[in-house]
């Protein structure tokens, strides 16, 4: 079984508008009494855990609960530039199951006394796409979850979770891992409107090298943030968090210094992945360089 860090799954348009009638009926993140669900594991008074499964689509789609106490925080797949765990998920030990494809809802930016980091405070779902070898019997879920959280301390977590998802009369997609879908910044194929826009991507070098990002949110920016990865693994900080600067008509420009960070020419002609995030809509988009 693989897990793509940079692309992940995209839910097809007809798994998103499925998605999308679930999660207004059922209120997003609430529970309901037809959930498949795991126990919650109680590893740590800071955090709790537990595994969640439904069908949409005719598809299996898992999810991974996490719930943090009031104050604490747990990361994005890329913590920011203060440092932090991300979440790692080993299915290795699950029983008929081809691939699990971890999703990752759009984060939120932090900031404190040691940095800036991106992740999640009270409860966040992390979707997961199941591919059964053998769609006619059980697929027997077994995960073992390590994530770091963090307060005024940092405490890592690791927890085994397990959950049996049956082959025919699975409940429908429970409210939280719809909710959490609709928070999955989507990619050109799948976009709406509303969504933003990655215009372009560019470097300069000199005494003071730079990545330049440019990025339109249709209807205006509310709390706009870009989030920058380079396919090959570079670290690209975060860019001041200031919402970028005005370019044009409901375009913000966003300058990432990399002085003392990753070479101009490491980046230039590579891809890298932009996540744009508002308030209004989440998108994700991968753009070559120049």
């Amino acid at each position: 079984m693989s897990q793509r860090r940079w692309l992940g799954f995209q839910p097809s348009r007809l798994i998103l508008a499925t998605v999308a009638a679930v999660a207004t009926a059922t209120g997003g993140d609430r529970a309901t009494a037809a959930e498949l669900a795991s126990a919650w594991d109680g590893a740590k008074p800071e955090s709790r855990s537990r595994l969640i499964a439904g069908e949409v689509g005719g598809k299996t789609v898992a999810g991974v609960q996490v719930e943090l106490a009031p104050g604490w925080k747990t990361y994005w797949r890329f913590p920011g530039d203060a440092g932090g765990i991300p979440p790692t998920f080993d299915w290795s030990a699950s029983i008929n199951v081809a691939a699990a494809t971890v999703l990752y809802p759009a984060p939120v930016r932090m900031s404190d006394r040691v940095g800036d980091t991106i992740g999640y405070t009270g409860t966040v779902t992390f979707p997961v796409r199941i591919e059964p070898i053998d769609a006619s019997k059980p697929v027997t879920l077994a995960l073992k979850f390590a994530l770091g959280v963090c307060k005024d301390i940092c405490i890592p977590v690791e927890t085994e979770l397990s959950l049996v998802v049956p082959a025919t009369g699975r409940p429908p997609l429970p409210g939280a891992i719809a909710g959490a879908l609709e928070k999955v910044p989507r990619r050109a194929s799948d976009a709406r409107a509303s969504d933003p826009k990655l215009i372009s991507a560019t470097t300069a070098t000199g005494d003071r090298p730079t990545l330049t990002i440019e990025v339109e949110f249709p209807g205006g920016a509310s709390r706009p943030a870009v989030i920058v990865e380079s396919a090959a693994g570079d670290y690209i900080p975060l860019p001041p968090g200031d919402g970028g600067q005005p370019s044009a008509e409901n375009r913000r420009r966003f300058v990432i210094d990399l002085t003392g960070a990753a070479d101009v020419n490491d980046i230039r002609g590579k891809p890298v992945v932009v996540t744009m995030i508002s308030e209004r809509s989440h998108a994700e988009a991968t753009i070559t360089v120049e």
